[in-house]
């Protein structure tokens, strides 16, 4: 009995790029395998842990043998606790309306999965977090990358795309702020394409996973817009709880029924004990902590760019948000793939080619997450700066 040829696979598995950094990863491993110091600046994901009143809540729905179904739309309590959330930062979000999902990412390909269908195109700016373009290709969409620059934010604009856009192109998938740039949508801008959006009936989704870590209080939710959308949310950046994988989704009305009908099919529930831990977010020790953290994030921000400029790099733009900044290294090199390898193992400082974000860029960016502690931060801005200048 032949084994089964690997290209009978799924077409779609063919087409998949492969993540570069975790080339980066693989040479980090290798190196504290060693007893090198690596100082990682790559992976994107929050240094702070998370909140000890989330974690004795999670014990106590343990033991108290909260392991089992819930209801697939997610317990009651936290969808109340999401939308009064909201509504303390001037949103009316009702519960019924919020879907709990295994991380953002599965609220992203939830509401791909609601909007898309095959051969149908969806908008998407270019760089992009590299995850994002396969939800759309799983459910048989295809990706009509819309090319920005920093002039734009990096973000798209209305003008594009109504320039741009085709009859096949149904759905606009916009991130508010950006990952790898941090990058917010300006709010005439977003104004405009949500606008657009309702005018010529298209879907919209937008993901604010990294909206509570804006550093701009001015700086909202596309809800404060219209409730006419789908807006993906999640524990894991602003609550530090990325290994939890709990999420949401807030959907529009005209979509409700359908898309949390899907989700029965495709996801079941999210983790019961997760779910009951992440009541305690809510909680004025866990919501204070968020905020300290979140301004630490801007502390940080504010410490590395100035450095990353006197070296060399040039800052497409001071993020709005999130932990990373996207950076220019084309008066330092021209393969940021191989100055990320060379980096690593010369100097213990681990950073992301930004080949993984873009199609349309030169191979000479770089995305930095500022991940690490201050002094963390000190100690890789000397080990790059040696590499760059001895």
């Amino acid at each position: 009995m032949r084994p089964i040829d690997p290209r009978e696979l799924a077409d779609r598995l063919q087409t998949i790029p492969p993540f570069h950094v975790m080339e980066v990863v693989r040479i980090a491993e290798e190196l504290e395998s060693l007893g090198v110091d690596v100082i990682h600046l790559e992976v994107g994901e929050p240094d702070f842990p998370t909140s000890s009143s989330v974690i004795e809540r999670a014990c106590i729905a343990l033991q108290a043998g909260k392991t089992r179904y819930t209801d697939s739309r997610g317990i009651e309590r936290l969808r109340d606790a999401l939308s009064a959330w909201y509504q303390s930062h001037g949103l009316d979000v009702p519960a019924r309306r919020i879907q709990i999902t295994l991380g953002a990412s599965a609220g992203l390909l939830l509401a791909s999965a609601a909007t898309t269908n095959p051969g149908n195109g969806v908008l998407m700016a270019d760089p992009a977090y590299p995850c994002n373009p396969r939800f759309v290709e799983a459910v048989g969409g295809e990706v009509h990358w819309i090319t920005t620059d920093m002039t734009t934010q990096f973000q798209p604009t209305c003008t594009a795309l109504e320039s741009e856009a085709t009859a096949s192109d149904r759905t606009l998938m916009l991130a508010h702020p950006a990952n790898p740039t941090g990058q917010a949508v300006p709010r005439a801008e977003l104004e405009r394409m949500i606008h657009w959006c309702l005018t010529t009936h298209r879907h919209l989704i937008v993901d604010e996973i990294y909206q509570s870590l804006a550093f701009n209080d001015a700086l909202g939710s596309s809800l404060m817009i219209s409730d006419q959308h789908f807006v993906v949310g999640s524990f894991s950046k602003y609550f530090n709880m990325t290994g939890w994988r709990l999420g949401w989704l807030v959907i529009p009305e005209y979509a409700l029924e359908a898309t949390q009908r899907l989700a029965q099919h495709l996801f079941i529930c999210a983790p019961s004990f997760a779910q009951e831990a992440a009541l305690a977010c809510f909680e004025s020790d866990a919501l204070q902590e968020a905020e300290i953290h979140r301004r630490e994030l801007k502390a940080r921000r504010d410490l590395l760019i100035p450095r990353l400029e006197e070296m060399g790099f040039q800052i497409a733009a001071e993020p709005d948000g999130a932990f990373y900044v996207f950076v220019d290294a084309s008066d330092i090199t021209s393969d940021s793939q191989q100055f990320c390898s060379d980096l690593i193992r010369e100097t213990g400082v681990a950073m992301t080619p930004g080949v993984d974000f873009s199609n349309s860029l030169p191979p000479t960016w770089i995305r930095i997450a500022y991940t690490q502690p201050a002094d963390r931060l000190l100690e890789a801005l000397d080990r790059v700066d040696r590499f760059i200048h001895d």
